[in-house]
């Protein structure tokens, strides 16, 4: 018996998995936004942050970072040293202890534990718990993380994970958060 195995689409999988999160409050106020997720090298995610305006704010953002590795074994994906940036914007004038506080501890954080939790739970991810996140203030996603100067200001969580994720013939499931 000959049986068909359909590749993997890493990002296609992310994708459906992240429209499971539920939406978070980056600005004071306390309104909520669906959290917005994109891929690329850090070119492409230059260019998809010039093509938005001012009313399609993308925040918070998961952004997968390419390259990477994809090895493909029958009905499984298996990806080490899978990157994300989740990102939200933020004030230069901040210091790090209000950063901590007002993006970090109440975005970002979060965020990383929503995604940690949606990783755990679904169906269709086999996940070993281990993460390497480095905290960026005053991030900058052209120079890899340095600080940035400019208009665009962004606290960010650089993510690292290895993750395998079953095939398309497997249907996610529901999450529950918290």
């Amino acid at each position: 018996m000959n049986s068909v195995i359909d590749t993997i689409i890493f990002e296609d999988r992310l994708k459906e998995m992240f429209l499971l999160l539920p939406d978070m409050s980056y600005e004071t106020g306390g309104t909520k936004f669906p959290v917005t997720f994109g891929y690329g090298d850090r070119k492409e995610l230059n260019f998809f942050l010039k093509s938005k305006t001012r009313g399609d704010a993308p925040y918070p953002l998961i952004w997968l970072l390419y390259p990477y590795v994809e090895n493909h074994e029958g009905n499984k994906l298996h990806v080490d040293g899978a990157n994300l940036v989740l990102a939200v914007k933020t004030i230069a004038s901040m210091q790090n202890p209000e950063r901590l506080e007002t993006t970090f501890k109440k975005v970002l954080i979060p965020l990383f534990d929503n995604i940690r939790h949606l990783f755990n739970v679904a169906n269709i991810v086999n996940k070993a718990d281990k993460y390497e996140i480095i905290k960026y203030p005053n991030y900058d996603y052209n120079n890899g993380g340095a600080e940035h100067p400019g208009t665009l200001i962004w606290d960010a969580l650089d993510v690292k994970f290895d993750i395998s994720i079953l095939s398309n013939r497997v249907c996610l499931k529901p999450v529950k958060f918290r």
